[in-house]
């Protein structure tokens, strides 16, 4: 039995950055394989069903991450606002200010729906409700609440590919900055606890002023 050198944990994300960088057809087994340090067999060892597994192991980390991080404290009782800004920061340190991508936003555009699309389906219908949720609580119609929710989720994902697009931060930064007033325009409830936008690392394009928040 191969001696693990990494904890399972680290396996993931690594296996993760490797979907996120080079695709699912351009993640070679070479590829993975220098990336987390471990030879094919070793690789078989740990994920006997090979690539497939390996990126449906993702997606299940993913999935659980973005349950404890994001959905649950969408569902929690903390005020609208607060849950909001608490959300994009999270979101902002995982995809480091937008300079990375959605693995699953990506997988969803690509074959890897095939594979993955009931679990991916599954990810964005929960997000949506638990931001839903969080804009019913704030006082505003459940059927505006849920129309909001699934916009402010598209201009998440959007946020995303325009920073890539434009290698800068800065779509995202100006979504995370706006996002939590247009979405809570009009509620009654919004403005407990916080006003703040949230805060988080901003890097730059070449012509952006550097910028560093909180």
């Amino acid at each position: 039995m191969p001696t693990p050198l990494l904890s399972r944990g680290e396996l993931l994300l690594r296996l993760q950055e490797t979907f996120r960088r080079f695709g699912y057809e351009g993640a070679s087994l070479t590829r993975i394989a220098d990336a987390t340090g471990l030879g094919k067999a070793s690789l078989y060892h740990y994920f006997p069903g090979g690539k497939e597994q390996m990126a449906a192991a993702v997606v299940e980390n993913l999935c659980r991450w973005f349950d404890d991080n994001v959905f649950c404290p969408l569902e929690s009782v903390h005020p609208p606002r607060q849950r909001i800004v608490s959300m994009l920061e999270k979101l902002g340190r995982h995809y480091e200010s937008g300079n990375c991508a959605c693995l699953l936003g990506l997988f969803a555009l690509s074959e890897e729906r095939t594979l993955f699309g009931e679990a991916i389906g599954q990810f964005f219908t929960r997000w949506v409700a638990c931001l839903s949720q969080t804009l019913t609580d704030s006082g505003l119609a459940r059927d505006i609440a849920q129309r909001r929710a699934h916009d402010g989720v598209e201009r998440i994902q959007g946020a995303l590919v325009l920073s890539r697009a434009f290698a800068n931060g800065r779509s995202f930064a100006t979504m995370a900055a706006e996002l939590p007033d247009q979405l809570l325009a009009g509620a009654d409830r919004s403005t407990m606890w916080t006003n703040r936008a949230p805060r988080f690392p901003f890097s730059p394009g070449p012509q952006a002023r550097p910028s560093r928040a909180g």
